[in-house]
């Protein structure tokens, strides 16, 4: 029977078994134990399957191990939503560490007040030589209309990563919102952007609860066009096309999308292309008339993001020196 759990952490896997064991510790140390792990294998090919059953013997809490062919992360973490008990959700990696109060924490600020559907807090980029990289909330509102969170994640005010956050679990069902499975490169911020588009309130909770592990060979580093075509990466006109599918009319959130978050999408896509020598469709691309659009829309952000906006007028007037910097460099930052 669902609801006897407060919370259930989703833990995705893939070949983790070098990583998922100090990840289930960080969780067995929690210094609350009203939830559930509920992991998902995704088809390993090691013995992660093996760690995770062996794991779940010593669990001092409701644990779960489930195994299935290789069917992508995104459907691992809707397996998981599928089999969850609990009443909050919180989706994490198979190599992230938690800090002991990370899932009380979260949990209390979902209870601190009715109508809270999300809560989020700072977390930090861990690197493997040790180095951290603070990513804080900074607000002076404890409590957000989930619209303004939204608004905040769009324009780069307010940092949330799969991690750092927890949802009421029938805000998801309610309103559908899954990981899209046609996606293979940002199905998470597509995710996240649904789900705060329809959270009434959003929790802020400052403290650095959770720790995002930074490998080199994990996915975002090691870019595989083949594996992961161009059309499946994330392309934020479908939010914006299910934003006005919605009927509703908020012309703050269509200004963001079309004047910052596509133009920002759009010159990383051409980048990629470049740095992983598709210049064929980067040329191709960049002389379709919605691109020149979006990128001629990015122009209208200068005072918010000038960096951005030099890159999309260089690739609307000066594209060879665009094309030039990032075959060269190989740079993927911003």
């Amino acid at each position: 029977m669902k609801g006897l759990l407060k919370t259930s952490i989703i833990i995705p896997a893939y070949n983790a078994t070098s990583t998922i064991e100090r990840t289930l510790n960080s969780l067995f140390s929690q210094n609350f134990r009203d939830f559930e792990i509920i992991v998902v294998d995704d088809g390993s090919t090691d013995k992660t399957l093996e760690v995770c059953e062996n794991m779940k013997q010593r669990s001092p809490v409701a644990m779960a191990v489930y195994h299935q062919s290789n069917m992508g992360g995104a459907n691992a973490r809707n397996q998981g939503v599928a089999l969850a008990q609990g009443e909050y959700i919180i989706f994490l990696d198979a190599d992230d560490l938690a800090e002991r109060n990370y899932v009380s924490e979260l949990t209390r600020a979902m209870e601190s007040r009715p109508f809270i559907d999300i809560a989020c807090c700072s977390f930090d980029l861990l690197y493997e030589d040790g180095r951290a990289k603070l990513r804080l909330i900074n607000s002076e509102y404890k409590v957000l209309d989930g619209r303004e969170a939204l608004l905040s994640i769009l324009t780069d005010k307010l940092e949330v990563w799969s991690g750092s956050a927890i949802y009421r679990r029938s805000l998801l069902t309610g309103f559908k919102v899954y990981f899209d499975e046609s996606i293979s490169m940002g199905e998470d911020i597509e995710f996240r952007w649904r789900a705060f588009y329809h959270a009434r309130d959003v929790a802020l909770v400052p403290d650095v609860l959770v720790h995002y592990v930074q490998r080199s060979s994990s996915i975002t580093r090691a870019l595989d066009p083949k594996r992961f075509p161009p059309s499946s990466w994330l392309d934020p006109k479908r939010f914006l096309d299910y934003v006005e599918a919605s009927g509703e009319k908020d012309e703050r959130l269509v200004f963001a999308l079309q004047s910052y978050v596509m133009p920002r999408y759009a010159v990383r896509r051409l980048r990629n292309y470049v740095a992983y020598g598709m210049e064929d469709l980067f040329w191709r691309k960049l002389g379709d008339k919605e691109m020149r659009y979006t990128l001629k829309q990015g122009l209208q952000s200068f005072r918010q993001s000038p960096e951005m906006a030099f890159k999309c007028f260089l690739l609307l007037y000066f594209p060879k020196i665009f094309c030039r910097r990032y075959k060269s460099s190989k740079k993927l930052s911003g």
